[in-house]
């Protein structure tokens, strides 16, 4: 341990340089784990989306790739689907924005809606008007996530609700 003595007219002051004086309160906000980086990989395009459940959540994340990382899921909606919600959660950090797109296999030039706030998720619903998304005919979809703006990371949960 380091410490100095600092004597001035009428007072003392002891510095403590030590380790055991800097407060350990909170974890790094990233790298993420493994597990999180590599949650349903290769998941890259449209092409390579991981096929998900109404009961997949992740976890999963946004990791540090050149070029950026973008995870993409694919799941079903059944004939007679009156709505459909497909969102992402995520904590607001530093360089931490994510965003999210609905594509359409089936016709994958165009996408079908996107969400693109600042808070701590993302939310897509099918039938809706903000964002703007049609109602959704039975057929497989893809919606991907990605970095707000290039080199963004974080880590994140999703949950997508189909309604009969």
């Amino acid at each position: 341990m380091v410490s100095a003595l600092v004597f001035a007219p009428g007072c003392s002051l002891i510095l403590d340089f030590s380790d055991k004086a800097i407060p350990i309160d909170a974890a790094i906000d990233g790298p993420f784990d493994p597990s999180e980086c590599d949650y349903k990989e290769p998941n890259d395009s449209i092409a390579t989306a991981a096929t998900i459940t109404t009961s997949d959540s992740g976890p999963a994340a946004i990791c540090p790739a050149t070029p950026d990382d973008h995870d993409f899921y694919r799941f079903t909606v059944p004939a007679g689907a009156t709505s459909v919600t497909v969102k992402i959660i995520f904590t607001i950090r530093p360089n931490g924005d994510l965003d999210m797109r609905l594509w359409d296999p089936a016709n994958p030039a165009n996408f079908i809606a996107q969400s693109r706030g600042v808070g701590a998720g993302e939310t897509i619903i099918c039938p809706g008007a903000s964002p703007s998304c049609p109602t959704l005919v039975a057929g497989d979809y893809v919606f991907e996530v990605f970095p707000g703006v290039s080199g963004e990371i974080n880590d994140y949960t999703f949950a997508v609700d189909i309604t009969p």
